[in-house]
């Protein structure tokens, strides 16, 4: 590593990752094993080792959006050269950090991997590509090409990727297909430094499915599967009677169908469970005719709406957007913007692991949906079908804002 007076203490799946030369490498891991240090670290092995050799390193790190650069694959790197005292300068506009301290000289220059098509205007010795599998397929060859391109700056120029595991994207198809070069892989607990609870919030919040992959750094298929793959009719009960004086509404504002699940939230064996006993499906309807069904059905009763919140902008009159007809009405609404689509199927689908849901078998559109939505290749949910898709998604909403994904603390129920 660069000649510094701390020792630098890296894990082994790190320092296999920052000291190999080979011209292709990738290490996939799980959250929390450690990936983006390993970037750094092996970042600054390429410096070292190329100016020993009498080299200018130029090395290309990417990362999907501009905002992951910004939020967190560049102020590691700046926190490595700032506690090991390597001496470097920073220019915003151009997203280049030049290093110049004592032997050490090189450049990083960072770029979005989504906006691949300014990956040009220099020429790199070293790449490093992060979280290089959750784009999608089209947009990993583009970048692919491009990067490749841009390796012109040695003749020994290395290519590396460190990602987790989404299904049988580039990463599998490079490394284990075609076997291109050496792959690493991190499980979460290969990192002896995380907090003593950090594991046991990703095994609470994921499914069987999800562990393997974002856990254990597996390659699973989660793509071209059932969208809600983790339901099954275990879930459903004949009839259910409501016992609190509050209902939880997911809202989806399509016109045609606009849809609405209806559940509550009940203390049970230690955990709330939820139940779900009512669905509204209208054709050709408006959030007017919805407000008025949802007051018809359950008189009296407290509504906290979580809705799609693109209808924040959506109008069902001149006058009002969805989201203020839904508080004109005296319900509560909770969510700001929408979780992505991933991640919302990822909450429903460990809710179904977990069993923290029950649902009446009458509830003939949301059960169709749970059994017949699909995903595409890249993970997004296929929707050609036009009659689908509508009830799960107002589930999703719901589900996604009761037991939100967390990074570090338990995946917990929002007691309402």
């Amino acid at each position: 590593m660069i000649k510094i007076k701390a020792k630098v203490r890296m894990l082994k799946h790190q320092y296999d990752f920052a000291m190999d030369k080979g011209k292709y490498l990738a290490m996939v891991g799980g959250y929390g094993s450690g990936k983006s240090f390993a970037d750094v670290y092996r970042g600054n092995e390429l410096i070292r080792w190329r100016c020993s050799r009498g080299e200018y390193p130029v090395i290309l790190v990417t990362s999907p959006t501009f905002r992951l650069l910004e939020d967190v694959n560049i102020p590691r790197f700046e926190a490595f050269m700032n506690k090991y005292r390597v001496r470097y300068t920073f220019q915003k506009s151009k997203h280049k950090m030049i290093i110049k301290s004592g032997t050490l000289k090189g450049e990083y220059w960072f770029r979005s991997a989504v906006n691949y098509e300014r990956i040009v205007g220099f020429d790199a010795t070293d790449a490093i590509m992060d979280e290089h599998d959750t784009l999608r397929r089209s947009e990993q060859e583009a970048v692919w090409i491009k990067v490749m391109a841009r390796l012109r700056g040695a003749k020994d120029a290395t290519l590396a990727i460190s990602t987790t595991p989404e299904g049988f994207k580039q990463t599998h198809q490079k490394f284990v297909e075609e076997k291109i070069g050496r792959l690493i892989k991190a499980k979460t607990s290969d990192n002896i430094f995380l907090p003593p609870d950090y594991i046991e919030s990703l095994y609470n919040q994921f499914d069987k499915l999800l562990v393997q992959q974002y856990v254990n750094a597996e390659f699973v298929n989660i793509n071209r599967l059932a969208a809600y793959y983790a339901f099954n009719r275990e879930l459903l009960i004949d009839k259910y009677k409501p016992v609190t004086q509050t209902i939880l509404v997911g809202v989806d504002f399509n016109v045609d169908p606009m849809t609405a699940t209806i559940a509550e939230q009940v203390f049970e064996d230690g955990r709330l469970m939820l139940y779900v006993y009512d669905e509204i499906y209208l054709k050709d309807s408006n959030t007017y005719r919805m407000v008025e069904q949802i007051l018809q059905r359950h008189p009296g009763k407290r509504v906290i709406c979580f809705p799609d919140m693109t209808g924040g902008n959506r109008k069902s009159s001149a006058t009002f957007t969805d989201i203020v007809i839904l508080k004109k009405a005296g319900f509560e609404i909770r969510g700001i913007n929408n979780p992505r689509v991933k991640d919302r199927l990822n909450t429903v689908n460990n809710l179904f692991d977990k069993k923290g849901v029950k649902i009446v078998k009458t509830l003939k559109y949301l059960i169709r949906d749970f059994e017949q939505v699909g995903v595409d290749e890249y993970g997004e949910l296929d929707k050609k079908n036009l009659e689908l898709t509508h009830c799960s998604d107002n589930f999703g909403y719901l589900v996604f804002r009761l037991y939100p994904l967390m990074k570090r603390n338990t995946f917990t129920a929002q007691n309402i």
